[in-house]
């Protein structure tokens, strides 16, 4: 007689967070390895005294004051785009959906020129920014559903995303006329913000990004359950007792503060919020526990990659680091255009 032995299933969800384990530690590990890229060399034992304030005051001075914060910046605006592309796509049932094309980011990034181009007072910047950002989202969202959907029928995802489309255009054609009104110093931070600059690498700007971002993350994984149900499909979730209305407000309301929050502090990252959910939903599946910290945590490295392509490798040197996030994305972009 023989003794078949089964091996035990695991399930999905149970997987899901295996795999985001093991994203955190890759995680770990390119932040780590961004310690130590640069024109400066920073051992990893180093790293490490350095953080438990024994290292040398030149690495003190590298690590703290400069590679710290811009780290913690790219993983942070990684993770506030990456949980709301996949708040956006579950709620649209769209995988084309994201802040960057329904118009979300261009909204924020649009208040943010506002501000930017007519006071050029440095103080309370910090608190300003995510509020102005999260103003131009909210509008911009609001006119995108005001204008997107139809009364007489129900929502169509590819209507909303092609208003998207419309208006990002328009805020990008006004941000462009904004910017030919200001001085050169403006313009060049304007221009590079809009392009992906991690402008925001100072403790006090890091601290209220990080505030603001663990609320809004709570918040969202809290609701986590209701977006599985809404993914499902929209008569499903009513059938199941979901206010379907009122839960898809104010989980857009969520999608909108954490992308409004990246843009703010780390410019505008077009295609992050789409890439990250897709390459997260590879990896752990669609249920929103596992998938709402995958995408985050994968949006993160890709920043954090990219970041670390300009700050060691002198032929990128200067160039903002969304420029290279999305030279790395358009191609996985178009495929997901194809397939869609």
């Amino acid at each position: 007689m023989q003794m078949v032995q089964k091996r035990e299933k695991v399930s999905p969800l149970r997987r899901g967070v295996y795999r985001n384990l093991w994203l955190l530690a890759l995680l770990a590990a390119v932040f780590l390895l961004g310690c130590n890229t640069g024109q400066y060399r920073v051992a990893p034992l180093e790293v490490f005294w350095t953080l438990l304030g024994k290292g040398s005051p030149t690495a003190q001075l590298v690590l703290i004051e400069f590679r710290l914060p811009r780290l913690c910046l790219a993983a942070m605006v990684g993770l506030g785009m990456g949980m709301s592309g996949v708040i956006m796509q579950d709620l649209l049932h769209n995988d084309l959906a994201s802040p960057g094309t329904l118009g979300v980011s261009a909204g924020s990034g649009l208040f943010v020129t506002l501000y930017a181009a007519f006071f050029s007072s440095q103080r309370g910047m910090a608190l300003m920014l995510p509020v102005l950002a999260m103003a131009g989202g909210l509008v911009s969202a609001g006119l995108i559903f005001l204008l997107g959907a139809n009364r007489r029928k129900p929502l169509q995802p590819t209507r909303l995303i092609m208003t998207g489309v419309a208006m990002s255009s328009a805020y990008g054609a006004f941000g462009t006329f904004l910017t030919l009104l200001i001085d050169e110093n403006r313009l060049e931070f304007l221009q590079r913000w809009q392009s992906g600059e991690l402008w925001g690498t100072q403790w006090n700007y890091i601290a209220i990004f990080g505030v603001w971002l663990l609320v809004f993350l709570v918040l969202t994984y809290r609701q986590s359950y209701v977006l599985n149900v809404i993914n499902i499909g929209y008569d499903v979730a009513r059938g199941l007792g979901v206010n379907v209305g009122r839960q898809f407000v104010f989980l857009s309301f969520c999608a909108v503060a954490l992308s409004s929050s990246s843009v703010a502090f780390g410019g505008n990252f077009f295609f992050l919020g789409l890439i990250g959910p897709h390459i997260a939903r590879r990896l752990v599946g669609t249920d929103a526990r596992v998938l709402l910290p995958a995408s985050g945590i994968v949006a993160g490295i890709i920043v954090m990659l990219a970041d670390m392509l300009v700050q060691g490798i002198s032929l990128f040197a200067n160039i903002p680091t969304g420029i290279i996030v999305s030279v790395l994305s358009v191609p996985y972009f178009l495929y997901l255009l194809i397939k869609s």
